[in-house]
Parts: structure tokens; C-alpha cells; sequence
């Protein structure tokens, strides 16, 4: 689902584009920034740990499921925390071209040192959950993640958002791969690419 998600959060930054050129009032412009930040803040938080969580349940080591089951939650609280306030104050949202990609400027809840917090921990629920899979396949693409993750903040941190979520989008065809290589995902055997004894 991953590369579909993708391509639906890709198609409606594209009508965000069109949006934007064709002199949209920032009102226009806002549902679909809010559509297309829904998957940037809410769902990839959600949706990345619980699938580990899920390939994980009953495979890994008790306290490690409990530890996916955390990061889970916790990515869920995260994303709401980051997009319900935006959805429910406009003010809190402006978007623009900037430098050839589209800034989101959000105001989120949290600024400051908590908002460096709250960006790192957005990182550890998207990443942690892959590195703690015994996929090696999985732990790479946790770590492509990370490193288009680092790349789209020093190349275009004014656009971060923008940059990061097209690059994971390109990162996304990988899954496809990873799903169509690993004959344990292809088959009801063990989804995390483990061989039987």
C-alpha cells in the first residue's frame, strides 16, 4: 500500500502545484495543502509502525512487540498532535512556492526545543520500527529513509515536507520490490524474510 499512498499524497501535492500557479486564494489552496499534509503528518507516523507491529506480532520477542506496540501509539498521538491543530485553526497554515518546491509553513502546537523534540520523535516512530525488524531488507530501507530524510533537510530545509515526501515517494517503489524479491513475502511463510529452521 505504501507506493499507493504515496502516489495519492504525490497527485494531490500536484493539484496543490496547480493550485498555486493558477493564483488560488490561500482558502482555495487549503484543503488540498491539508489533504496532502494529512499523509505527511498523520497517516506516515501511524501507518509505518503499526505495519511493523503487525509483521512483527507474535514473531519477535515479547518486550519487542511491546516496544513496536509503544512506537505505534505513539505515532498515532503524534500525528494527530501535528494535524488536527491545522485543520482546526486555519491561520496555523500558509503555502507557497519557494526555491522550485512548495513550503509548508505550518504553526505547529509545539515550537522551540519541544518542536526539535517532537521532529526527532516523528523520526524515531517512521524509523525505529524497520531498524527493529530482523528483515535486513527492511532495516536498508529504514536507513534510505533517514538518509533522504537528512539530505532534504540540508538541501531544502525551507521545503522540507515537500522535499522529504517525494523522495520517500521514489523510495516507495523499493517496497515493491522488497515485496516481488523476498519469496517469505511473496508466500504465507514468515512476512519478515526469516527462514524456517
Amino acid at each position: 500500500m505504501m507506493p499507493v499512498l504515496f502516489g495519492v499524497q504525490q497527485a494531490i501535492e500536484g493539484l496543490v502545484w496547480l493550485a498555486l500557479e493558477a493564483g488560488t486564494s490561500p482558502a482555495g489552496v487549503r484543503p488540498l495543502a491539508l489533504a496532502y499534509l494529512f499523509f505527511a503528518f498523520a497517516l506516515w507516523p501511524s501507518w509505518i509502525p503499526w505495519v511493523a507491529f503487525s509483521m512483527a506480532r507474535g514473531r519477535l520477542k515479547p518486550w519487542l512487540q511491546v516496544l513496536l506496540g509503544a512506537l505505534s501509539l505513539c505515532g498515532l498521538l503524534l500525528g494527530l498532535g501535528l494535524w488536527l491543530p491545522l485543520l482546526i485553526e486555519p491561520t496555523r497554515l500558509s503555502t507557497a512556492v519557494h526555491g522550485h518546491s512548495i513550503a509548508y509553513s505550518s504553526e505547529l502546537l509545539l515550537s522551540g526545543t519541544a518542536g526539535s523534540l517532537a521532529r526527532l520523535l516523528y523520526l524515531l516512530v517512521i524509523v525505529l520500527p524497520l531498524l527493529l525488524l530482523p528483515s535486513p531488507r527492511l532495516r536498508l530501507f529504514a536507513l534510505a529513509l533517514l538518509s533522504t530524510g537528512l539530505l532534504a533537510d540540508w538541501y531544502a530545509h525551507h521545503a522540507f515536507t515537500s522535499v522529504w515526501c517525494y523522495l520517500c515517494a521514489l523510495l516507495s517503489s523499493w517496497i515493491l520490490w522488497l515485496v516481488w524479491s523476498e519469496p517469505a513475502m511473496r508466500s504465507n511463510a514468515d512476512p519478515l524474510g526469516r527462514r524456517a529452521a
